[in-house]
Formats: structure tokens, sequence, C-alpha cells
């Protein structure tokens, strides 16, 4: 498994490479925001909370707030969890509400779990708040709102104490206005598929300093793949120093703190990488994860 995730790691970058799909730059540690599997994989009952701020200079530039909590159940074979993200741009604004199940097993070293998610997706508009040259124009005058749309997720995630490797197609349903009654309809198309890549490796270099490098790939049939890089340096379980790469050409400088074994802090800051766009596309995000009914009996808190 190790030289699996050694060869993934090494052989990603030569895809083409794109922009889709927002996602938090601490990807290791908001798992269930790509993968339903992810549910119960903590041991404990977990909650994470994350925000971001793209292209921070602009008006109506991008914002991610979400909120997922999970926990193990039934002798943790099965995880169970909820996800609430909203995304808003502009004047619009998409909020998905999802479910997530796992079933878990023990395989090896560590667990496998096979998951998916149900739920729904509000996508509304708010034209009245944009600076129109015609300020009487009725189309300027209200609110679009498709109304609650169905979506599913999938996934596959394995995990043991040093590694996790998982692939997941998350929000795979699309939707198509219909002119006939003016609203959206749900629809499955896998040219439309999201599918993510998510691995991960820890490495002891010392007795208080330990290295974690992971990926995120993201493939998409009609858009070109994106990747992400991050390399962390964990000094006594407390600090969490990294760097990492985004394929869209962004340079990422990440923080992390663990204030005790429930409540871990971080910070992210990307760098658009290009003449004369380092300081003005610059993006932000803030993560807190917090664990429930942790058990001081174990070596330490989960770190992925």
């Amino acid at each position: 498994m190790k030289l699996i995730i050694s060869i993934l790691i090494f052989m990603f970058p030569f895809f083409a490479l794109g922009q889709q799909y927002l996602m938090s730059d601490n990807f290791a540690h908001d798992g269930l925001a790509l993968n339903p599997a992810y549910a119960g994989s903590q041991e404990a009952l977990y909650t994470t909370f994350v925000y971001r701020n793209y292209l921070g200079d602009f008006d109506g530039s991008p914002k991610t707030l979400s909120m997922s909590i999970h926990a193990p159940f039934k002798k943790e074979k099965i995880g169970l969890g909820i996800m609430v993200n909203s995304d808003k741009i502009g004047v619009s604004n998409e909020t998905n509400i999802m479910g997530n199940y796992a079933y878990r097993m023990d395989l090896g070293y560590g667990k496998l779990a096979l998951g998916l998610g149900f739920g729904m997706t509000l996508r509304t508009t708010d034209w009245t708040n944009l600076a129109a040259q015609d300020a009487g124009d009725d189309q300027l005058s209200q609110n679009f709102s498709t109304g609650p749309l169905p979506n599913v997720s999938t996934g596959i995630y394995y995990t043991t104490r040093n590694y996790f490797i998982g692939l997941s197609v998350p929000l795979f349903l699309t939707y198509k206005f219909d002119p006939s009654n003016g609203k959206y309809r749900a629809q499955n198309d896998f040219a439309n598929y999201n599918y993510f890549l998510n691995t991960g490796y820890m490495m002891k270099l010392g007795e208080s300093v330990r290295f974690f490098p992971s990926l995120l790939l993201k493939y998409n049939q009609g858009n070109a793949s994106e990747l992400d890089i991050n390399s962390q340096i964990i000094i006594r379980e407390k600090a969490w120093l990294g760097l990492g790469y985004q394929s869209n050409k962004s340079l990422v400088v990440m923080l992390q703190y663990q204030l005790n074994s429930q409540l871990r802090i971080a910070y992210s800051h990307d760098f658009m990488v290009g003449k004369d766009v380092i300081y003005k596309y610059s993006s932000q995000g803030f993560m807190l994860n917090y664990v429930f009914n942790y058990n001081a009996d174990v070596a330490g808190p989960r770190q992925f």
C-alpha cells in the first residue's frame, strides 16, 4: 500500500491541469466534504468548521462556509454524518445539505469504508444586488431560487494509523432547466462527474518531528484535471507548518495548532503565481476541528 501511494503521488503531475470544484486547502482534515466514506473514521464524534474567502480583494468574490459532524456507531461498523456547505459567488448562492453513511470493515492494519451520501442542493440568485444601468428592469427586481434539488455522493476510503487513501464522486447529479415549466430537473450525466483521489502518509522523522505529505487529484471528463499537493511538518504533536502547490498555479502556506486532544485550529493563505497577481489574487481559509467524547486511553487523537 505504501508503494502504491508513492507511485500515485509522483505520477499525477503529468495530467492536464485546470480549475474546478471549490475545496479547503486542508482537505486531509475535512474529509467528509469530499467523501461520504470518511464518516466515522475519527473513531469519535468529530466536527469541522471551514471558512474560505477566494480572491478577497474583489466584490462578489467566492466564499465558502461549511460544517460537518460525524461519528461511528454499532461497534464502529457504521459511520454516520451530516455536512452543510454554502458557496457564494457574486449574487448567487448554492447550499448543499448531505446525510452520509459509511459501512466500515477491518482490513489488514486498518479499516475499509464504503460510503453513500444523500441530500439536497438549493440555488438562489439575488438579482437586486446587481449594480445595473437600468434600475427599473423587472428582471432585476426579484430573486430566483431552484428550490430543493436531490443529490447523491459515493466513495471508498481506507485508513490506518499512518496513511489513508480514498476515491469518491461527490454530488454527482446535475440539473437541466426545463423551459416548459420554468424549473430545473435532476439528471445523471457521467460526463459531469467529479472524481476525487485523496491520499496521504505520516512519516516519523524523529522523536518529536513528523512529516505529512498529502495529495488531492480532481478529475472531470469535461474539464482539465486539477492537482493539489501539500507537505507539512508536525512538531511535538502540536504545531503544523506546511507548504502546498495547486495546479491552478497557486502556492499555499498552512499553519495548524493542536490546542489539546480535542481542539485543532488551522489557517491557510493562497498566493497565485504569475505576473502582477501575487498580492491581488490571494485567498485565505480558516478551519476548526473539535473532537467530542475523546478517549484518553488511546495513543493520541487521529491526525487525519
